[in-house]
């Protein structure tokens, strides 16, 4: 009874792996995580032969479902229709974005309020892998400047990118006369 059971079961799985040299196809795992705009992402990378990798030969007679657009952020699914395998590839944004800041003068006594034109004056450069440029400029915001006291003195900026993912940066203004 059990040998049965056993190459019933084989005969059903090369059935299901919809192989025609009686080889196995199943994947490593049926759920990834890779981070958006991801360049080398490749979906055979997952598909097994047998338990194992597949050869360059392999790989080159695999037919597969639609490209997966990584540059956006969210849940796709790839297929292996020869095979009757699914794929779930979640695409998120893990990295946070660079900004770059000049500090001024600001004159003792003045409140500085940070409105665009003085978040302007810190001349700030950033950028994300995934958010555009406009969209983090309006999260840039920083720390008052206390213009009571004369000197040099740092403070800190803060962008987040639409993911959540946060920069802090250290910018020295001064406080003059």
């Amino acid at each position: 009874m059990r040998r049965l059971f056993y190459v019933s079961l084989m005969a059903g799985l090369m059935i299901l792996g919809g192989c025609k040299d009686n080889s196995v196809y199943t994947l490593s795992q049926s759920e990834v995580t890779i981070s958006v705009n991801d360049r080398d992402f490749d979906p055979l990378d997952y598909l097994l032969k047998d338990g194992e990798a597949l050869s360059k030969e392999d790989r080159s007679s695999i037919k597969t479902g639609a490209d997966i657009d990584t540059t956006q952020l969210g849940t796709a699914t790839f297929q292996f229709p020869e095979y009757e395998l699914t794929l779930t590839i979640h695409i998120v944004d893990e990295e946070a974005p660079k900004l770059s800041l000049v500090g001024f003068e600001v004159k003792q006594g003045v409140v500085l309020t940070w409105n665009e034109e003085n978040l302007e004056k810190l001349k700030p450069e950033m950028s994300d892998n995934y958010d555009s440029g406009a969209l983090l400029k309006k999260s840039l915001h920083c720390d008052s400047v206390d213009t009571s006291k004369v000197g040099k003195q740092s403070i800190y900026c803060y962008i987040e990118d639409s993911s959540g993912n946060q920069t802090k940066k250290s910018v020295e203004m001064e406080v003059t006369k």
